[in-house]
């Protein structure tokens, strides 16, 4: 008889509401907004800095806005789940992330990170990123 173990998995999120860095949403002169949309899973080993993951996410998301005419990202939201996979060796973890967020046009510079990172729980350790969605 096989016993099958339990997923190990940690959740977290920015919340349910869209959030924008102070001052960004003031300093638009036009209200135009384009909803943008990135997922990207991640393949870890040792553990998991879900803020690194978080960085590399938005940045994507704020690369695209640049090429259509944005310089920075409004009304972010984002949630992360980390799994310790079953047929995967102890210690890798598969991480998917979700990032939502507008880009915009405004007079103040991006910030440049995420929102609600306080809120960002990961596994502690040295991670390695060995995959990045190419599952």
């Amino acid at each position: 008889m096989r016993r099958n173990s339990p997923v190990h998995c940690i959740e977290s999120s920015s919340g349910v509401a869209p959030q924008s860095h102070p001052g960004v949403e003031e300093g638009m002169g036009c209200q135009k907004r384009e909803p943008m949309e990135v997922t990207d899973t991640f393949i870890c080993l040792g553990a998991v800095n879900v803020k690194l993951l978080l960085r590399a996410s938005r940045g994507v998301l704020l690369e695209t806005a640049e090429h259509i005419g944005g310089n920075v990202l409004v009304d972010e939201r984002w949630t992360c789940t980390i799994r310790e996979p079953k047929n995967r060796p102890n210690g890798t973890f598969k991480v998917q992330i979700h990032y939502f967020a507008s880009a915009a046009r405004s007079s103040h510079p991006d910030p440049h990170r995420p929102v609600s990172l306080e809120s960002a729980k990961g596994v502690p350790g040295l991670m390695t990123i060995v995959k990045r969605n190419d599952i």
